[in-house]
Formats: structure tokens, sequence, C-alpha cells
């Protein structure tokens, strides 16, 4: 046991004749033909147009070898090899979250309230006495974000008076959609009271001359926690706290079947944590990591000295980590002020007293710009948040003004959201080569969009068969601040457009259950220029796949699930009542 692990506490297939496989000395094929582990008897989604279905697949080392009809792939077997039946089971490729906050996610959650998780004004309070009662007087309390109003039975948040109520002894600050909510105590703790001066851009939420304890907008970063850990999103963890957190969180990760995933908007201290975990072996879920720089306050010349710095230490030839972009660079933020051509239908906090409100844009059209040809012509890759349509405009301007000055086709710039994508940037999005990374917000916040943009318009969220009957390069994400953001849920959203609760909305963006598995696995792994690692199960590549509950192409939405997890041909995650033997070398 490590350093770090002491810390914690924590349809039917259609086979062709033959099988696929590597042959001894092959990359990945390592120092013995026979296999650790054969899969046989069930439907094998490997994800490669070429041969799309099989039934039994063979792993060596950290390596697939074979994939192929029963017959052939048995026959590979050795004396050491495991058989594990399938049963009828499907495998698929080990599902890849292309957009995932997962570090501060991870810690907030380990460390704080889990807030996604509570449906109620009673619970929320319920959960607020609990951490009290453990942290003992004095100690801050904070939350992982993922709630609102309009997700809880009363249709509003707690009032300053209850939290004070709830903890009058620790400061709290909780993560709403909408801003911070915080106490008396933790106003105190940061300085502010009804003579603070409400900043440019923000909110302090205000009854008369008295506060409300609601901070958004730039109004955020006026709660600050005395040097305590993760106060609203400004706060900061020791490297200890966010190791612990993160093992905890891989591990949920792997147990609904996600082998990787994207972690844009890493701080140096962030990627120095995941640089530790990967040299003590820790890692069990593969990362692509996108640097977080302040492309609104700092100069162009600054911000690439920053990055050369993290470039000089970064990871080479590292299956698990990798350095990927900059991003993500926000144009616009998110539901409360994505900037769109039309006004919003009913006003959030943030923008109070602001009739004809479009949103929110973060930095200009030049100002991006000047960003990224800059880190073009230093060889970096850009991946921009833009929301809202307008956003989306201002992002394929800039990126328009980049490639005239050197080509970036090829080079896979990223479309972070597009959540109001419109027909109108299609073609040029396709003829910049850009990859889009969309998520399924709606499932769980509909009624967000509904409210805040009009009905009309959120069912228009997330346009995604559209842009993939274009020919544009979709892949799947969360961007969820649940641990574990379960892409099963995605899943159900891109092929129903079923919302969690409040019905289904515009069945023409409807995708095929294969290309949402496609958003997950080739066309996430293609955006971080690993389809050649990962994404298809096929002989040569990394030996990382899911084997789930059902039939993956019938089964009811709410019966998909992983059973067993595997990463580098190890397994790192399997169900109590899946009934395979599994022996301890060939557990993580």
């Amino acid at each position: 046991m490590t350093a770090w692990k002491r810390r914690t506490k924590a349809g039917d297939p259609r086979t062709g004749p033959g099988v696929s496989r590597t042959k001894a000395g092959d990359p990945g094929s390592g120092s013995s033909a026979c296999p650790d582990l054969v899969l046989y008897g069930g439907r094998i989604l490997t994800m490669t147009p070429s041969a799309p279905y099989a039934q039994a697949l063979a792993v060596h080392g950290d390596r697939v070898v074979a994939v192929g009809r029963d017959d052939t792939v048995l026959g590979l077997a050795g004396p050491s090899t495991v058989r594990m039946p399938l049963r009828g089971r499907t495998v698929v490729p080990g599902l890849n979250d292309s957009h995932h906050h997962l570090l501060n996610r991870a810690a907030r959650a380990f460390h704080g309230i889990r807030l996604d998780q509570l449906t109620s004004v009673p619970r929320v309070l319920d959960a607020v006495r609990d951490k009290a009662h453990r942290l003992g007087p004095g100690r801050v309390i904070f939350s992982n974000a993922g709630n609102a109003a309009e997700l809880l039975d009363e249709g509003r948040t707690p009032s300053l008076a209850e939290l004070d109520a709830a903890a009058p002894d620790n400061p709290v600050v909780l993560t709403f959609e909408d801003g911070l909510h915080v106490n008396t105590a933790m106003m105190a703790l940061s300085g502010v009271d009804s003579h603070t001066p409400t900043p440019a851009g923000g909110v302090i939420g205000r009854s008369g001359e008295a506060l409300t304890g609601i901070f958004c907008g730039t109004a955020r970063r006026l709660v600050r926690g005395g040097g305590s850990s993760a106060v609203g999103d400004h706060g900061t963890f020791s490297p200890w706290e966010s190791a612990e957190a993160l093992l905890w969180a891989q591990r949920e990760l792997n147990s609904v079947g996600v082998t990787s995933v994207r972690n844009p908007a890493l701080s140096a201290a962030d990627v120095a944590v995941y640089r530790a975990l990967a040299r003590e072996g820790e890692l069990t879920v593969r990362v692509s990591m996108d640097v977080d720089v302040d492309h609104v306050d700092d100069s162009v010349p600054d911000i690439l000295g920053q990055l050369a710095a993290v470039r000089n230490g970064a990871p080479h030839d590292d299956p698990w980590l990798r350095l990927n972009g900059v991003g993500e660079l926000w144009i616009d933020r998110s539901t409360d002020g994505m900037l769109l051509s039309h006004p919003y239908r009913a006003l959030p906090l943030v923008a109070d007293g602001e009739p004809g409100y479009h949103g929110v844009q973060c930095v200009s059209t030049g100002q991006l710009t000047e960003l990224v040809v800059a880190l073009n012509r230093a060889g970096w890759r850009p991946l921009v948040h833009a929301g809202g349509d307008l956003a989306i405009d201002v992002l394929l301007d800039a990126f328009e003004k980049a490639d005239s000055d050197l080509p970036i086709d090829g080079r896979r710039w990223v479309l972070d959201h597009a959540h109001y994508g419109m027909p109108r940037h299609i073609e040029r999005v396709r003829r910049l080569g850009l990859v889009v990374a969309m998520q399924y917000h709606p499932y769980l916040y509909y009624p967000l969009f509904a409210a805040l943009h009009g009905a009309d318009r959120a069912a228009h969220v997330f346009p995604v068969g559209g842009w993939l009957d274009a020919g544009i390069v979709v892949a799947g994400g969360s961007d969820y601040s649940k641990v574990p953001a379960n892409l099963f849920e995605g899943v159900a959203f891109w092929t129903t457009r079923a919302t969690m609760k409040w019905g289904t909305t515009a069945l023409e963006h409807r995708v095929t259950r294969e290309q949402a598995l496609r958003m997950l696995t080739r066309n996430a792994a293609h955006l971080t220029f690993e389809e050649h690692l990962k994404g298809t199960l096929a002989p040569g590549r990394l030996a990382d796949l899911a084997v789930l509950s059902g039939v993956y192409l019938e089964a009811p939405d709410d019966e998909l699930a992983s059973l067993m997890t595997v990463a580098g041909g190890r397994v790192v995650h399997r169900d109590p009542g899946f009934d395979a033997d599994v022996p301890e070398r060939l557990v993580r």
C-alpha cells in the first residue's frame, strides 16, 4: 500500500470469420502468447467500423490481444488464462467523460456536503446540522454544486435564518446554481456587511437594508474562508485533501463504467496532484488535463509564461495522464449568463433590474482572438466554453482569425458545450475541423433552462443529432457536480430527449444508442488525440472496458449499468451480484 492509499479512507452479435488478434512481440501483446483473461459468450460492441460486433475478447497485460468468435478466441487460452463467461451480456469500451471537472468536484463532494443529492430544504438543513456536529464549532461548512431552487420540493433554497439556526457556530457556504448561499457567520468571516459595495458584474442579495446571504456573479469573490478549505469556487484544498478525494472519486467513476475523463480548468497545483498519483501508480481513471489560465485579467505574455512552466513538467507517453490543452476559456457564463440572441424570459438574480438581459460576455472578441492566435503559434490548443448562440458566434469569429494566421484544421480545437448551437454554426464548425463537447444538462436542470430562456427555446438545448448528421465529431460528457456522473443518464437523454421528471424535449434532436455510445468512446478519444489507444476494442488497444448488466442496444434506460469495469487489463470495479470469479492478480 502506497503513502497515498494510507492517507485515504477510502442486438445480437454479428461475427465474421476468424479472429482479429495481435502477434507475440506486437505492441501490447506482452512476453507471452497466453492471454490473462478471455471474456466469451457475449455481445462485444467494439466500436470499430470494420468489425463492430464480436462474441469474445482476450486481454494480455494492459492490451486487447484478440476479438472475434467464441471458439477462436477461447482457442488462444492457456493454463493460466481466466475464462469468464458473459452469458449474453454486452461489453463496451470503457466510457470516456469528455468534460468533467473531476478533481474540484471530487474534493468538494468528499470533504463537504453533497448538495446535489438533496431534494428538499429540510434535507439540506439536516445535512448542515450533521456536518456542524461532526466538525465542531468554528469550522467552515461548504458543499459541492449541482442543486437549485427548482430542484427542491419547496421550489426555494434555505433562508439566511434557517442556515443560521442550523449551524449558529459554523460559517456555512452552499453553492447553488444561482450563487453562493451563506450564513451570518460566513459573512462575518469574509468581512462582508450591509455597507459592502456591490462589485461590477455581481449581486449581493438584499432585502431592504438587510443582507439575505446570497452572492451572485463577481460578488461570489467576496466570500472568503479565512484560510479554510474550499469555500465556494474560490477555495483551495491541500494536496492531501485533493488526493484523498480523487482516490475515492475515481473508484466511484469506475463503478459506472468510466475509465477516462478530460478534466478542464486545472491549476498548476491540481496538475501536481495528478502527476503525484500517476507516479505512484494510483490512477484507475485515465486523465487528459486542460490547464486553467486567467484569460480575462492576465496578459498574453504572462499566460504563455505560465503555460511554459506547466509544459516543462508534462508527462510523456503515459497512457494514464496527459497534458491536453488550455481551458476552459469562458466566453459566456452558465445557465444564468449564457450569451443569447434573444432576451431572457425571466431574470436571474445576477441580472436583477436589467430588462432586456441577453446574458454575459466574459471576454471581448478582440481579447479572445489575441489569446487564441498566440496559443496557436505556441503550439497550444484552446478549449472554449460557449453556451449561448451569440457566444458561439464570438468563438467562431476568433477561431477563424486564428486560422487565417496559422491553419488550425486537423488541430481539433474544441467548442465546449454549444448548448444553443444553431444551423448557422454548423458549416463554420465543420470547415474549421472543430470537435464539439456536448453534455446532457437538461436531464437534471431542464426547469432552469425553461424558466430563464423560455420552454420553446430550452427544448432545443444540445441539438446533438443534427450536428452528428452534419459530420461533426461530437464527444459526450457530463460537466456535472455529481460524483459519479452516470453517463448512462446521458445516453438516456440523447436517445429519448427525456428529462428526469419534466417530460421530453425536441425529439428531432435524438440520436441512436450506437451514436450515443460512440460519443462516449471513439469520439471522446478523438477529442484528445487518443483514438489509437482507446475508444474501441481492437487488438493493440488498451484493455479498458465495461461489462453491462443488460443488452446495450435493447435494455431499458434504467437497466443500463456496469457490472464489471476493467482499466488497463485489471478489474477496477465488480458489482457484488456479478457471478464471476476474479483472481486477485487481475484486480487493481
